[in-house]
């Protein structure tokens, strides 16, 4: 929800920031170049314990003996991050009397489903979804066989009106909550309409769809109750290079954005409130003018503007489908006279989509929610010219108790924790004669 222009302004961050960075800084050893090195590779070792990779390999198993052995302990892994990610608690109880397999069990065929991939394993993929369907139906409250019997027509229905989510379904790019709107819609158009016809629809306007909008993707209050939070990720752009960051948000519109690579700060940007600064390892702090901040400027909104209502305006445009999957299309017009398309979807009412003047596009996924409010934790954006860059979310901490002088310009003289850092940094990545004293 609130990393909805991150990549956008972050793509173009990095450019800035490299051009900056020449203007400002002598010739340096490339070791303190903003250029970004070879990421190393991570450790092939598993962050889950053997007994908890032993229990879902024993579960896969049972759910899908036909699953092939060579592949079940991907399996097991990839469950095992998504239950941790999205459903913590459920980690927390794996290896205990009172973990509802039944509730998970959905979640568990379709990292099965994700994994067969060869071109003969389509009759398994097919029953693997049967078995998915029929979970789903069993948690609802059918009974185990009859949930069976009724999967197989759905997912025939599914297949006769749209090949897309079908297809979609098959691979395991579904995930839970998709599947269970779409299993709801199904029932609805098997089900035939009513002797008395079905009422004549609603025709919405911008206003109610942003006030569903709104209304969806919290629970209760929970945006009023949310005075600051945080967020880290992982930015890979076009070219393959990646960067570590961290974006600080307060209310009303405070933000810093700490972007770090090979384990060390590169850059910061910050805006207090009142101002705007940026600084870069080894030099000092120096204000931006808010008519050079470009798009970054809008980093400051301290929620999606969907949210927000006062001071923007919302109109509906033609309703748009991609993948199976239908969208309304709602213009948003920022006070500054600046605006972008927002793609939501019609049966969820997540924002999937959002189209911007420059004629990029951004792409949503990965919905979860925490602190009661619901966030996109991938975020892919395409520019005009078909370069995407990708951002993921690692970790969203809601009100981690932020103050202002967090977003503060601070004193030219000081370069904060960039020298702080490279005294921490390990020998071997210090200049030659840099000592720890």
């Amino acid at each position: 929800m609130f990393t909805r222009i991150l990549i956008a302004l972050l793509l173009s961050l990095f450019v800035m920031v490299r051009g900056w960075a020449a203007e400002k800084e002598k010739p340096a050893a490339k070791s303190s170049s903003f250029s970004l090195p070879a990421i190393e590779s991570e450790s092939t070792g598993s962050k889950f314990s053997d007994a908890q990779l032993a229990f879902v390999q024993s579960w896969i198993k049972q759910k899908a003996p036909e699953c092939p052995s060579a592949i079940s302990a991907a399996v097991a892994e990839l469950f095992l991050e998504e239950l941790q990610q999205r459903r913590p608690e459920g980690l927390h109880q794996l290896l205990t009397a009172d973990f509802p397999a039944g509730k998970f069990e959905s979640m568990l065929l379709r990292q099965v489903a994700v994994k067969l991939t060869g071109a003969s394993q389509g009759p398994l993929r097919e029953e693997v979804a049967r078995r998915r369907v029929g979970a789903m139906l069993t948690a609802g409250g059918k009974e185990t066989r009859a949930a069976l019997a009724e999967a197989a027509g759905l997912i025939n229905k599914i297949k006769d009106t749209s090949p897309a989510q079908h297809r979609r379904l098959m691979e395991g790019k579904m995930d839970d909550d998709d599947l269970e709107i779409l299993l709801k819609k199904t029932n609805q158009v098997a089900a035939g309409p009513k002797e008395a016809g079905p009422a004549k629809p609603k025709v919405l306007t911008a206003a109610d769809i942003v006030s569903e909008f709104a209304r969806r993707n919290q629970v209760g209050s929970a945006l009023q109750r949310l005075q600051a939070y945080s967020v880290e990720g992982r930015l890979k752009n076009a070219s393959g290079e990646e960067q570590d960051l961290l974006l600080f948000k307060m209310r009303p519109d405070r933000f810093r954005l700490v972007v770090r690579s090979a384990g060390l700060t590169r850059y910061l940007m910050a805006g207090d409130g009142a101002q705007f600064w940026q600084q870069a390892a080894g030099q000092a702090p120096q204000v931006v003018p808010a008519d050079k901040m470009g798009s970054r400027l809008y980093l400051a909104e301290f929620v999606d503007p969907l949210f927000v209502g006062e001071g923007y305006a919302y109109e509906r445009r033609e309703d748009g489908e991609r993948d199976g999957r239908r969208f309304h299309r709602i213009a948003v017009r920022r006070p500054d006279a600046s605006s972008y398309v927002a793609c939501i979807d019609t049966e969820s009412y997540r924002e999937l989509a959002r189209e911007n003047e420059d004629h990029s596009v951004a792409r949503y996924s990965d919905f979860r929610e925490v602190g009661g409010v619901t966030y996109a934790f991938r975020e892919e954006v395409t520019d005009q010219k078909g370069n995407m860059g990708v951002f993921v979310v690692t970790r969203i901490a809601p009100n981690p108790g932020l103050i202002q002088d967090l977003f503060e310009l601070p004193a030219k003289q000081n370069a904060g924790y960039f020298q702080i850092e490279q005294l921490l940094a390990p020998p071997a990545d210090r200049p030659t004669g840099q000592s720890n004293k």
